[in-house]
């Protein structure tokens, strides 16, 4: 469907080209440390969202409480630079910003998580985004590239979201909720069986300037191939109180319980002729997680400073059969104890009579304890391929400035960091389980470095902003890197060191009653060091350090909202992105990232009722290092229609209305070239939202 695509890069030409003249802007030197409508977290010192660089994003209640997706899948993909996959709706999560996860085929690594400022991803890097629901977040704010190591280490960047919508003690007690029902996209017969369903409540309670919100929700979802089914189970509670001081706490309290199928990967032929197989289904692998967590935070304003502290614990149990050959199965047994510690203060002063100062000072403190075990398929009390206990601590404390006035704004920070992990255990060294011969896994890992991130933006008078941003960061081997996947033996990995730097330029365009927002930026980021899989004997994998990783890229974003007579509304939003990364040494092109990818979103509002289509498209992508295999370019068009009244919501829509025969998680340099995972067909989905006050 080549029309779409010719549609979209029309649709962003006809923006970036127009010759409208630019609005002026009111600018003032108003207290940056105070939170106030639309103003931007990700920079650490809030900032109106005119002034933050084109490569930072924000996702409102409408974007993410949306039925179409019961994931972030579709929200994140939006975004140029953006590439997020799952298996099944609500299964295995895989996140990419910007090839950031070239060395984590089942997890997220390299990209930071925060929710209403509790530090969530572990001490030695891996983000648990299994435990986020898009039906019970405010907003999200996407950071991207090694600038978001303002916090913490990691060069993909930071995902900052709030779960509950702004604290006000005027609102009254209310009791809300959500249903989602949707086939599964296979070929079978329509069934209950074959349905997948989701639903969600959330009771809200404000008296004596303390606010309870207690939720929970469920799913089920049978998934499109064989032995791709998951289901979820999640409860919290939410205590939030002011006082005149202008104090306001947080308590956050948490469970989930979480089960997902592993179907495993098909060769090229099997995927297009029969996209349903698993070969995963043989091993019975799958996920069984559980969650619990607990967090606390307080947080001060007054009327030049704020300061916040953070506290957040959290216990994981996972069990995992694994497995899609006879050179590729077995059992992992995995526990882990987690605990994060943030501190941030600011505070701001006017400097003659243009520019103002704020100096901001934060710190976080993370501790880990993991132990992993596994063994041969079924699993054995007495014999296992490796048992190890790892603990790990990462220090981060960082200082900056920024100076600004009406046109001007320079961000300066540095940041240190220490990243300490001690673990010791035994595996079978040779690759065959005997319980006699065990070597022993001794890890004892160090590492500090230096941060600096610098950024530069000025505004051009009525021609928008532009921006000029350096970051450095670094990525440490997580504790799941510990073993050569391969014998059993230590791998001893060095960290990851990023810099990158960025030029962009943002602004609006006055259109009819409206603006037309847009950014456009371009970067490029080398890694040195890099962590990346390579095919080794068999079916197995070899990871190691490798030079000569490069990403650069051309990101660019538009999106406009008209309003015409009789409450009819027209939002327009397109992005694209031009990806050109490599390994030097390795390949020319960088496994798993399309060269070219874009979305499409239309959506016509009248009255109580909203129209709504999405088309995502993304170009072809090498699938190995060293062999000439690319996947097709493939794409995928949704249709939706929403009808709202005044304590209701309903949603009828069409995933896939092309049914375009495409995959959504590539396995790259995978043995036996089995790198597709093929996606759902067309499939229909109904969706309600109800609010009783």
């Amino acid at each position: 469907m080549k029309f779409f695509n010719v549609a979209q890069l029309a649709l962003a030409a006809f923006l970036f080209s127009s010759t409208a003249s630019f609005a002026e802007e009111d600018q003032s030197n108003s207290d940056t440390t105070v939170v106030e409508t639309a103003t931007i977290s990700a920079l650490r010192i809030p900032t109106p969202e005119d002034r933050v660089s084109g490569n930072v994003h924000r996702l409102d209640t409408e974007a993410l409480q949306n039925g179409k997706s019961p994931d972030l899948e579709d929200a994140l993909n939006a975004l140029p630079g953006v590439r997020m996959e799952t298996r099944g709706f609500g299964g295995s999560r895989r996140l990419q910003i910007r090839s950031s996860g070239i060395r984590a085929p089942f997890a997220v690594r390299n990209v930071h998580m925060l929710m209403d400022g509790f530090v969530l991803t572990n001490a030695s890097g891996v983000s648990p985004l299994d435990t986020w629901n898009p039906q019970w977040m405010a907003e999200l704010e996407v950071l991207k590239g090694p600038v978001g190591a303002i916090y913490g280490s990691g060069y993909g960047g930071v995902l900052l979201g709030q779960s509950l919508q702004r604290y006000n003690p005027a609102n009254a007690s209310q009791l809300s909720g959500y249903s989602r029902i949707a086939t599964n996209g296979s070929n079978n017969a329509l069934t209950l069986s074959e349905m997948s369903s989701e639903s969600g409540f959330q009771w809200q309670s404000v008296a004596d300037s303390t606010e309870w919100t207690m939720r929970g929700f469920w799913s089920e979802t049978p998934g499109g191939r064989i032995h791709e089914s998951n289901d979820r189970k999640q409860v919290e509670v939410h205590r939030r109180k002011s006082n005149d001081r202008a104090r306001f706490t947080h308590l956050w309290l948490g469970w989930m319980a979480a089960s997902w199928d592993l179907p495993g990967s098909l060769n090229a032929t099997d995927a297009a002729n029969s996209p349903a197989q698993s070969p995963g289904s043989t091993y019975d692998a799958h996920v069984d997680r559980m969650r619990t967590w607990l967090g606390y935070s307080t947080v001060r304003n007054q009327s030049d400073k704020q300061s916040g502290l953070w506290v957040y614990l959290q216990h994981s149990d996972k069990e995992n059969p694994f497995g899609t050959s006879a050179f590729f199965n077995g059992y992992k047994d995995e526990s882990e104890q987690f605990g994060s510690v943030r501190w941030w203060g600011a505070k701001s002063k006017l400097v003659g009579n243009d520019f103002k100062l704020t100096w901001d000072k934060t710190a976080i403190l993370r501790a880990e304890r993991l132990s992993l075990r596994e063994t041969d398929l079924p699993p054995s009390a007495e014999t296992y391929r490796y048992n190890i206990e790892s603990i790990t601590t990462n220090a981060w404390a960082s200082t900056g400035g920024r100076l600004e006035n009406d046109n001007w704004q320079i961000d300066v920070q540095i940041a240190l960091e220490w990243m300490q992990r001690s673990t010791q255990g035994e595996g079978v060294g040779d690759g065959s389980v005997n319980e006699n011969s065990y070597d022993p896994i001794v890890e004892n890992y160090a590492h500090f470095t230096a941060l600096p991130y610098v950024g530069l933006s000025r505004k051009l008078h009525d021609y928008g902003r532009v921006f000029l941003q350096y970051g450095k960061a670094a990525s440490h081997p997580t504790t799941f890197e510990i073993v050569n996947p391969d014998n059993y033996t230590a791998l001893n990995l060095s960290p990851e060191r990023a810099n990158a730097i960025e030029l962009g330029w943002k602004g609006e365009i006055p259109v009819a009653n409206s603006f037309i927002h847009y950014s456009l930026q371009g970067y490029q980021q080398l890694v040195s060091d890099a962590i990346a899989s390579v095919p080794g004997a068999n079916d197995g994998v070899f990871v190691d350090n490798i030079e000569g990783l490069k990403m650069t890229g051309i990101e660019a974003f538009f999106q406009t909202n008209l309003d015409f007579a009789n409450q009819r509304k027209l939002q327009l939003q397109t992005q694209a992105s031009l990806n050109r990364h490599s390994f030097a040494e390795v390949a020319e092109t960088l496994p798993g990232t399309p060269l070219h990818a874009s979305s499409f979103l239309v959506a016509y509002t009248a009255k109580k009722w909203t129209l709504s289509a999405m088309h995502y498209w993304n170009d072809q992508m090498p699938l190995h290092n060293s062999k000439n295999d690319w996947s097709n370019a493939h794409q995928r068009l949704d249709a939706w229609l929403s009808l709202q009244s005044k304590a209701n919501v309903w949603q009828l829509g069409i995933r896939n209305v092309l049914n375009a025969q495409y995959s959504s998680w590539f396995q790259t340099n995978a043995f036996g070239g089995r790198y597709f995972n093929p996606a759902p067909g067309r499939l229909i989905w109904l969706s309600w939202k109800w609010q009783i006050n």
